[in-house]
């Protein structure tokens, strides 16, 4: 028995290793389109336990794109309770400062790092216009000026790394402790009345906060719509130009915003002088980055940092609470929300530090090494994927997801996932392949980069983890989510 059982052994192992070559071949087939060559991928598959199954480049350093958001979700559940609880989660504050000239009093709003802060006429929960209106109650009839507080973390409004050309739109906006409606602005644009004529340009209700310089066409219907919009850092106007063809249906564009903790005070401002208080100046109040943001080096023995941004609620004349962070994780990985990531990578970094951007890094590669990464394997330098300087290998990518598997966070982390075919991000992929409704996962997207990481179902009820990232894309080339998302469904179908 023993003399055949051996032979079987061998022939087993032979017959799983020429199946593994025979997918591994079948996936670089779907990968490398030689329609579309350049790219560089990299791929790992594996067990929920990390026992990998695929692997394709799976020690290459990659940018993730947004995929960074899994590590900044990851380690924010991993910390939930600590950011939940004071005083890291101040809320959005309201102090009342006596003018220095006799005047009427001066309010200051102070930000506590709540991204999902609104102002609305549909606003339902944590809205501005709760504390606007408990200022009201006060009986004050005037006030001098409204001070934008955003000083619970350092003034640094954008990552290194990031490309100048996305700061004007919204996935490019300014980072802020205080902030509001997602730090957008919103602007109308149709067509003109007449051929020749400049088109209908206008601010949305409550939006006008940049000048406007309209200098678009309306042309003529068979002409391509060829509209440029610019703004450029520190300045406030918008310069719309170029054609818009007559006969169109009008769109909506989303802008950024610079200096939120202004933005914030002037919408504060509006929502006072509704409620019939005399409003004078907006001004803001910022902290600069110090050598106190910088964390320490983790194997250097120092004092904790001083957490300089904190403030006592018991002083602040009106507080408003925080939203739960956890529906802001959700907006994160759902809906790809860059803004709200950046703003989570800060508070994490309240937890040991002043809350710069520095200590939030810091707190990712303590949980990253936490979950057992090879420091070789990876490189943050914010927590959005906006940085093109962010790296990671596939395989560290899934073993952080092999090891948050293990904890008690995960089904709530996993939930907020993408479904394919569903919701979020994956709402129009894998629609109608075996993976539609069971695949959970973040997308990337990025100049010449593509990532997908996550769990997906196979064909055998099996969970498996995996990542892929596709990175060189040359500029003509179109985006690599159809190979990716080919050679996952492969895969799938295979186990």
């Amino acid at each position: 028995m023993k003399r055949l059982l051996l032979p079987l052994i061998g022939l087993t192992a032979l017959l799983f290793t020429g199946c593994a070559s025979t997918l591994q071949s079948d996936v670089e087939a779907a990968l490398y389109n030689p329609g579309h060559t350049g790219i560089r991928w990299g791929v790992v598959v594996a067990e929920m336990d990390g026992t990998e199954l695929l692997a394709i480049k799976p020690d290459d350093r990659f940018t993730p794109a947004s995929n960074t958001k899994i590590i900044t979700t990851m380690a924010a559940y991993h910390h939930l309770d600590a950011l939940e609880a004071p005083p890291n989660n101040p809320g959005t504050q309201v102090f009342i400062e006596q003018d220095p000239d006799g005047a009427a009093p001066r309010l200051v709003l102070k930000g506590g790092g709540d991204a999902m802060l609104m102002d609305g006429a549909d606003c339902e929960t944590t809205c501005l216009a709760t504390l606007a209106d408990q200022v009201a109650g006060w009986g004050l009839t005037e006030i001098s000026a409204v001070i934008g507080d955003d000083t619970l973390f350092p003034f640094e409004r954008w990552g290194p790394g990031w490309s100048q050309e996305d700061l004007t739109f919204y996935y490019g906006t300014a980072i802020s402790a205080l902030s509001v409606n997602d730090n957008l602005v919103w602007i109308d644009v149709a067509p003109g009345p007449a051929l020749g004529e400049l088109a209908n340009v206008a601010w949305q209700a409550g939006n006008g906060y940049y000048a406007l310089n309209n200098e678009l066409i309306t042309a003529p219907a068979e002409s391509a719509w060829s509209m440029r919009i610019e703004r450029l850092p520190g300045k406030d106007a918008v310069r719309i130009y170029g054609e818009i063809p007559a006969g169109v249906a009008p769109r909506t564009y989303r802008l950024a915003i610079d200096n939120p903790a202004e933005y914030t005070a002037w919408r504060f401002k509006n929502l006072l002088e509704a409620r019939g208080i005399s409003v004078g100046a907006v001004e803001t109040r910022h902290r600069l980055l110090a050598l106190s943001d910088e964390a320490p080096d983790p194997e250097e023995e120092v004092e904790q940092a001083v957490l300089v941004g904190h403030t006592d609620k018991a002083s602040a004349a009106a507080v408003l609470p925080s939203t739960p962070l956890t529906e802001s994780l959700k907006r994160i990985s759902k809906d790809s929300e860059n803004l709200h990531a950046d703003i989570a990578l800060q508070r994490l970094g309240l937890l040991e530090g002043t809350g710069s951007r520095n200590y939030g890094v810091a707190a990712l590669n303590a949980f990253l090494e936490e979950a057992g990464l090879s420091e070789n394997g990876y490189a943050f330098y914010g927590g959005s994927g906006m940085s093109i300087y962010n790296r990671i290998s596939p395989r560290s990518m899934v073993k952080l997801l092999a090891f948050a598997a293990e904890q008690d966070w995960f089904e709530a982390w996993l939930a907020d996932q993408p479904i394919g075919g569903i919701d979020g991000s994956l709402e129009r992929r894998f629609v109608g392949t075996p993976l539609e409704g069971k695949i959970f996962a973040k997308t990337g997207t990025l100049n010449g980069a593509n990532a997908l990481s996550g769990v997906m179902e196979a064909k055998s009820g099996r969970r498996l983890l995996f990542s892929v990232i596709a990175n060189d894309r040359p500029a003509s080339a179109r985006s690599a989510i159809a190979e990716m998302d080919t050679a996952l469904v492969e895969i799938a179908a295979r186990y």
